[in-house]
């Protein structure tokens, strides 16, 4: 049976023989004959026209070959697929057999022999194994420490550069001493100060000997839970946080970083070499205490590294009861030393001046600071008594004219019961401006 049909003169798009436009590109084609042609597509026509460009391939054309071939390269793609998957996971599990093998002890476990089973009924025999006798070892007793009083030196100096952190061993060495008062010590006397109990470290793992004996000083059972852990390869091990000739100082209260360095017998730059977490704010290292603008922030517990004491081990001598008693000592004490302001500094008239000063001794219930204020270029002198380590000074003890004016100050020790007034700092100044010349 034949149909008519119309051929578009552009893309050649068959088209129904009414049709005005082409259906593929739009070309008109109300003009073109329609021909007459069957409805059996000749067998030598391509099932499909490349050119539309609908599809890239079009599955029909494949060949059976070509069917074959395709599904052979799916196929290998997937086996390559599996076999990294499987080579993977084999790695694997060698490396967790290798570190379990690796984890496994070479020696063989000693075998604790069970109950021996006899006809009848049945019986366990335990038999407990001798606790080892732990041969007592002798115990060295240290000598005491022994410090000569020098220049500047306190009795609370000397007990602290012995190792102790409280003073709570005063006592005992002024009796050992025949101390009557501990300010009434003499430069070149001789101080024994017994050394301090060492602490044991909660830390620290208890030391075994080369035939796995616990050692005696940690024979209980605690003790042999630390040394049983000393063994374990995996178990961690202590490593010593400070070097030999360097301790820790916990700060007490009142104490800053002159007060340390004066009890330690060290510097500025030695202590900021040792805690370099610590700050040390405009520090001048080339001087003993870091400058009168030195500023370190110390809280107190806080711990900071400071050189160890080496104290001097000398027997005690043994009294034989013809002894000379010895007179009493003369009075020692260091002077305050002044911090700041700094010298010849500047103030206007309505800043706040705090004068601040370090003690090198510790007060006894007698006696205070004593502050003396001049003015030197009229003569005028303030004075003020405290306990405190500053002092904030009146406002009515400054300039009230026009003009500026040059002050000086020092810190003495004042005896309250007597009178006394001693150990004097020395003479710092600054310059306080007037209210007039502030605001010009």
């Amino acid at each position: 049976m034949s149909e008519a049909f119309k051929v578009c003169p552009i893309c050649e798009t068959r088209n129904q023989r009414q049709a005005v436009l082409c259906v593929t590109c739009g070309t008109t084609i109300a003009d073109v004959a329609p021909q007459a042609s069957t409805r059996e597509r000749d067998p030598a026509e391509p099932r499909y026209d490349f050119r539309l460009g609908e599809t890239d391939l079009a599955e029909e054309s494949l060949s059976q070959t070509g069917r074959i071939l395709s599904a052979l390269l799916v196929l290998l793609i997937l086996l390559g697929a599996a076999g990294i998957a499987f080579a993977v996971l084999s790695s694997r599990a060698k490396d967790t057999v290798g570190a379990a093998v690796g984890s496994t002890p070479t020696d063989k476990p000693t075998r604790i022999a069970g109950p021996t089973v006899t006809p009848g009924p049945p019986t366990a025999t335990f038999t407990a194994s001798p606790i080892p006798t732990i041969a007592p070892t002798d115990t060295l007793t240290p000598s005491p420490c022994l410090r000569k009083v020098a220049a500047g030196d306190s009795l609370i100096g000397i007990v602290t550069r012995c190792g102790h952190r409280n003073l709570d061993i005063l006592p005992t060495v002024m009796k050992l001493n025949a101390i009557a008062d501990e300010a009434l010590i003499q430069i070149g006397q001789e101080i024994i100060v017994p050394l301090p109990s060492p602490t044991l470290d909660p830390a620290a793992t208890a030391a075994s000997t080369d035939e796995g004996e616990i050692d005696s000083a940690s024979a209980d059972s605690s003790s042999i839970e630390l040394a049983l852990l000393a063994f374990d390869p995996l178990a961690p091990t202590e490593t010593p946080t400070l070097l030999p000739g360097i301790m820790w100082h916990t700060v007490e209260p009142d104490e800053n970083m002159i007060v340390i360095a004066l009890q330690y017998e060290t510097d500025a730059k030695a202590l900021s070499d040792l805690n370099p977490e610590i700050e040390f704010l405009l520090c001048d290292f080339g001087l003993a205490y870091g400058g009168p603008e030195c500023t370190v922030q110390l809280k107190q517990g806080q711990r900071m590294r400071v050189p160890a004491p080496t104290p001097t081990m000398t027997a005690i001598p043994t009294a034989s009861g013809s002894e000379t008693p010895t007179p009493l000592p003369t009075a020692t004490f260091n002077a305050p030393i002044a911090q700041s302001p700094a010298n010849g500094a500047s103030f206007l008239s309505l800043e706040q001046i705090t004068l601040r000063w370090v003690a090198t001794g510790r007060l006894s219930a007698t006696e205070t600071y004593r502050i003396v204020l001049t003015d030197t270029d009229t003569g005028a002198r303030y004075t003020a008594e405290t306990r405190e380590l500053f002092y904030i000074i009146p406002a009515s003890w400054g300039p009230q004219d026009k003009n500026s004016r040059n002050y000086s100050w020092h810190i003495s020790v004042l005896d309250t019961s007597s009178g006394r007034i001693s150990h004097s700092s020395a003479e710092r100044s600054f310059v306080w401006q007037s209210a007039d010349q502030s605001s010009s």
